[in-house]
Formats: structure tokens, sequence, C-alpha cells
């Protein structure tokens, strides 16, 4: 599957693993089943066609717009990373946040 940044360097460096490629055709799935939604900014109609699965006729429609569009926005700090962080996803088989700023 394409996306817009499979043409960008992507660096994994600071990236957090979300799902192994072990998932398969699973991954939007169970991306949709183990993560909040809302946080992510990914809209109740895509979270509903993933959770559907890959019989779903949108289902890889909607797993790309989330993969281009879902970003997250850290609300406090962690150990690795400042509260404002924002996350985009980045797919290589495996699924990675990744982060695009250094927060606050």
């Amino acid at each position: 599957m394409q996306t817009e940044r499979e043409s960008d360097e992507v660096s994994l460096e600071n990236a957090l693993l979300l799902l192994s490629d072990a998932r398969g055709i699973y991954i939007p799935r169970d991306f949709a089943e183990g993560f909040n939604m809302e946080d992510w900014h990914v809209s109740a109609e895509d979270a509903a066609i993933l959770l559907a699965g890959p019989d779903h006729e949108w289902y890889w429609e909607a797993w790309e717009s989330v993969l281009n569009n879902a970003t997250l926005t850290t609300k406090t700090a962690t150990k690795h990373y400042a509260p404002g962080t924002v996350f985009t996803l980045y797919q290589d088989g495996d699924l990675w946040a990744i982060p695009t700023n250094k927060g606050e």
C-alpha cells in the first residue's frame, strides 16, 4: 500500500513500534481495537470500517486515510517525550508512531 510518506525517508530512531507485521492484514483492525481513535483523530466512520475487518468493502481505503491523516499529541511528559509531541503513523510492514516534533 502506497502512502504519501513512502517517498520521504523516515527515521525510526525515535519511533514507537505499535503493531508487528506478524498481524498481517489485521493491523488496521487491531489498531482500531487497541488504540483510542479519538486521541488519534480518526473519524468514527473510518474506525467503524476498520473494526469490521478486512472483509469490509472500504477497509483498505479507510486504512489509507488513517495512515495519511491520523495524529496523536501527547498531553503529559513521558520519559522520552515532552507534552505536545505530535506523532503520525508510518507502516513498513510494522506499524510505527513517528514523532514529528519535540513538544514544548
